[in-house]
């Protein structure tokens, strides 16, 4: 069966879709942790470092993505008491946010320590 699609060749080459979405997030959410961490430290800070890491080595990436969507969402709601957030800012935390859920329900792709099961 061909499936629908301009490039049906690409198809083999699934699995590196949640590897550059693993790093993507993963870089994105370290930097975010490394500007908490001179801001002000914190567990949350640790967290967001720890995350980052884990995602981009592909450890728990299904824990760590569901982690990574609550703390989002927690930071997201405090950052907007405090002061007026842009909208870059909050854009980017959906699209962090909808990777992590991409993450949670595809699973670490490529180059990952996650052994599947």
């Amino acid at each position: 069966m061909h499936p629908l699609s301009i490039f049906p060749g690409l198809f083999t080459y699934e699995l590196i879709a949640p590897l550059l979405l693993r790093l993507a997030v993963g870089l994105y959410i370290i930097y975010l942790g490394k500007n908490r961490y001179k801001k002000t430290f914190g567990p949350a800070s640790l967290i967001y470092i720890l995350a980052g890491i884990f995602l981009v080595l592909g450890f728990y990436t299904q824990i760590v993505a569901l982690i990574g969507v609550i703390v989002l969402i927690f930071d997201f709601f405090v950052d907007k008491e405090k002061t007026d957030i842009s909208q870059e800012k909050s854009a980017l935390y959906i699209l962090a946010g909808i990777i992590f859920l991409s993450l949670l329900f595809t699973g670490p792709g490529f180059l990952a320590l996650d052994l599947p099961l």
